[in-house]
């Protein structure tokens, strides 16, 4: 970790990133340089073939300035020191810290997450492939107070016990904590990244950040994931209970990819397989894998833009009907008569980049007519944790509301 004059900070990562790119585009540009030296000759010798050459010194060039630029945007908005509090981030504690920018900022656009990565490299040589998995992650935004040189961003998350700490992973790669801030500054976007080291412990963060601040993002969070709960699953309090339906053909970010991805390996699987057939002995191993595995990954896709749950509370009974574009699959009932027979769970997840995205259900914990447990899921797909918390506290209310009239309060 690179450190400024500060004392204890940590320089974003964006500091030093450009010289990567110039590098890269050094050596492109040194490569090339003995071919040029022969250019002239070789072109009076009718050897135009040469002319190939001419691409690696315009790539290198293309690369250097693409670090000269990245360069320029990180000078325009200057050094961004992070002052962590407590100096280790704390597993069981919190993690937080000071960001010192040196421009004032007039209104808080910037959001902050920390990022919990495992990154890890699969396969060898030119077939190897470098992974970032987000094992947790929280966000908010800073709280924002005058600097000795322009603003202070302030944050403190809570983080569990239970997630890894930083260094190296049990079985392979490592486990970083990131601090991302993002956001707009006048007209332009702004992104820094800074690793933050972790460690098992309950230390808290010495910061004081007002008590009217983290009401208010709590309060913000709260209202868009209560608007987003709204547009993703549709709901109905009735008389009787409550009527939710999770419609067909949402969560597309995750079943258009899984379809043409399992499209894309099963075709391969086929290939293998005509391969085999043409006398290709080995392939006879790989085909089946390749097909089995892509076209599974291809239903996954299709069920879940094909998959309809409507769930009906009615006094003190829950029915769910189960479709698959349109025919029904099953209906199932039993007893739901207190909040605590509901869970939440995430069921899925889907990351672009540095962020990542949950999908939560909600399940009901019943017996059924013949008096025999089960676990019924009430609503399905929902995308954020908050947004499936909101979906829950509605079934609640709904409960405690028709327990209330039984009891006549």
């Amino acid at each position: 970790m690179s450190k400024t004059n500060i004392p204890n900070a940590i320089s974003s990562n964006e500091k030093s990133a450009y010289w990567i790119l110039v590098g890269i585009g050094a050596i492109f540009i040194l490569f090339s340089v003995p071919f040029l030296f022969q250019f002239p000759g070789e072109i009076r010798k009718g050897q135009y073939g040469i002319l190939v050459v001419l691409v690696f010194p315009l790539i290198g060039m293309g690369v250097s300035f693409a670090g000269w630029k990245m360069r320029q945007k990180f000078l325009r908005f200057g050094l961004t020191p992070l002052v962590p509090s407590p100096l280790k981030g704390q597993i069981g504690g919190q993690i937080g810290g000071t960001i010192h920018f040196p421009k004032t900022l007039n209104n808080n656009s910037l959001k902050v997450t920390l990022n919990c990565v495992h990154t890890y490299t699969s396969g060898s040589g030119d077939n190897s492939t470098t992974h970032h998995n987000i094992l947790w992650h929280n966000e908010s935004k800073p709280f924002i107070k005058p600097g000795s040189y322009g603003s202070d961003l302030l944050f403190c998350f809570d983080v569990p016990a239970g997630e890894r700490p930083s260094g190296k992973h049990p079985r392979k790669g490592k486990i970083s904590w990131q601090v991302i801030v993002e956001g707009t500054i006048g007209h332009e976007e702004f992104k820094r990244t800074w690793d933050i080291p972790a460690e098992p412990g309950n230390q808290t963060s010495a910061l004081k950040i007002p008590t009217t601040h983290k009401e208010k993002i709590h309060q913000e969070k709260r209202q868009a994931a209560e608007a987003s709960a709204e547009v993703q699953i549709q709901s109905e309090v009735t008389a009787d209970g409550i009527d939710l339906v999770s419609e067909q053909g949402r969560n597309k970010t995750m079943s258009i990819p899984f379809m043409l991805f399992g499209l894309l390996f099963g075709g391969v699987g086929i290939g293998l397989f005509v391969a085999a057939f043409n006398g290709e002995t080995m392939l006879w191993l790989m085909a089946p894998i390749f097909t089995a595995i892509g076209f599974g990954i291809f239903g996954l896709g299709l069920f879940l833009a094909g998959r309809k749950l409507e769930c009906k509370v009615i006094d003190d009974t829950v029915h769910v009907r189960r479709s698959f574009f349109g025919r029904i699959i099953y209906t199932r009932q039993g007893k739901l008569t207190s909040a605590n027979q509901l869970e939440m769970k995430c069921t899925m997840s889907s990351q672009n980049g540095s962020k990542l995205t949950e999908y939560f259900a909600i399940y009901a914990n019943v017996m059924d007519q013949n008096k025999m447990r089960k676990k019924l899921k009430l609503v399905e797909g929902i995308e954020g944790k908050m947004a499936a918390e909101a979906i829950q506290r509605k079934i609640e209310e709904a409960l405690n509301s028709g327990l209330n009239e039984e009891l006549g309060v």
